[in-house]
């Protein structure tokens, strides 16, 4: 759970936009792991399936009733080490804005840039964890990034 816990974390807040409901999550996919731990066939990294876990634990909180009800964003801190502080808050301004317009995404392209930017993960990886076609997965990469660039370019914010 250590190894792998932040980065669910941080996956279920990509999707939930929510730190509460996202740790809620988190908690439920290594419970779900754990139930299911003799299902596991060693096909893929242990990293993928529980991604994997996750990513359908947030689409299932997505597609409820009760989530439509109770929406309510979140943040997530964006924390670096090793800069002077004037650098580390005009980075961490910058990095704040970027994935405020990531979040904007509909939630295709979204989890595509989350994994791909945010957990550094290869197209076919994230084929594997989202169910897609690898083409699927680099299509909406592009699409995604034009959108981006787009939007980043209106706002005058430079990634």
């Amino acid at each position: 759970m250590q190894e792998y816990g932040t980065r669910i974390l941080h996956l279920a807040f990509f999707y939930l936009k929510d730190r509460q409901l996202a740790e809620d999550v988190t908690q439920e996919v290594f419970l779900k792991a754990y139930q299911s731990m003799d299902e596991f066939r060693g096909e893929s990294a242990v990293y993928t399936w529980l991604y994997r876990i996750a990513v359908n634990l947030c689409r299932d909180r997505l597609r409820s009733p009760w989530w439509r009800r109770i929406f309510l964003p979140g943040e997530l801190p964006v924390v670096r080490g090793g800069e002077a502080p004037d650098e580390a808050a005009l980075e961490a301004v910058r990095n704040q804005e970027i994935l405020r317009h990531v979040l904007s995404l509909p939630l295709p392209y979204r989890e595509i840039v989350m994994f791909y930017y945010y957990e550094d993960l290869s197209t076919s990886e994230i084929a594997q964890i989202t169910g897609l076609p690898e083409n699927t997965v680099k299509t909406r990469l592009h699409r995604a990034r034009k959108q981006l660039k787009e939007i980043l370019s209106r706002e005058g914010v430079t990634a």
